[in-house]
């Protein structure tokens, strides 16, 4: 591997991956495909050197973690790419945001509880049980504004889109089991997200897995 760390950074590995972290928010401001590329690519580099030094001294679980954010971060890079990036100011994910952080909608506290943290911790938790959604679409919403409002950008994309595949998980989970009533509403909601999000190919995907599985009730229906 070569030595190309950019900006000569800390060469521990929490210096290593910090420098990574750095690049990859860099990347998500990138204005156009070619310096978003380069950027990736430095991005990608950077993470493998701070994988590599935590292998170095056998600090095995933060070398998974520091995987699992790389491949993370090249799920993303097609968007980064092929997307308009989600935090200049024209974005339409940034105006939507400045929105709703500016209204009343969301107030200082949510459940008696200002400490942003704990409500993005409380939306993730409500998340991981798709029953109930609801009340996870109520934290998650004041837990993006509020970290929105702290200027907390890189994260309030993260925990947009994690309800967002959770709301798309539910969907595939309706899907299965034919209860199909409620879907086309969440999925209309979901796509919404997804487009917003810069994730078009994802959106178009889910509309034809809605289509196709309307259909096949309706053939169904129709054959009793």
């Amino acid at each position: 591997m070569g030595d190309g760390r950019l900006g000569r950074p800390d060469p521990r590995p929490e210096g290593l991956l910090a420098q990574a972290r750095k690049i990859a928010k860099l990347s998500r401001r990138a204005t156009d495909p070619v310096h978003g590329g380069f950027l990736i690519d430095r991005t990608d580099e950077q993470y493998l050197f701070a994988i590599e030094a935590f292998d170095r001294r056998h600090r095995t679980r933060e070398a998974i973690d520091a995987r699992a954010e790389l491949e993370q971060f090249r799920a993303e890079s097609g968007s980064i790419l092929n997307a308009p990036p989600l935090l200049v100011a024209s974005s339409a994910f940034r105006l939507a945001f400045d929105s709703l952080a500016a209204s009343s909608k969301v107030g200082k506290f949510f459940n008696g509880v200002d400490d942003v943290d704990e409500i993005v911790a409380l939306a993730r938790r409500r998340m991981e049980n798709l029953d109930r959604l609801a009340a996870a679409d109520d934290a998650a919403r004041a837990a993006t504004c509020m970290l929105w409002r702290a200027h907390r950008e890189e994260e309030t994309i993260v925990l947009y889109n994690e309800y967002t595949d959770a709301l798309i998980k539910d969907i595939a989970s309706n899907i299965s089991r034919g209860t199909l009533y409620l879907v086309e509403t969440r999925a209309r909601i979901a796509r919404r997200r997804l487009r917003l999000a810069g994730r078009k190919d994802e959106a178009s995907q889910l509309l034809t897995t809605v289509y196709e599985a309307l259909k096949t009730q309706s053939v169904s229906n129709q054959s009793l």
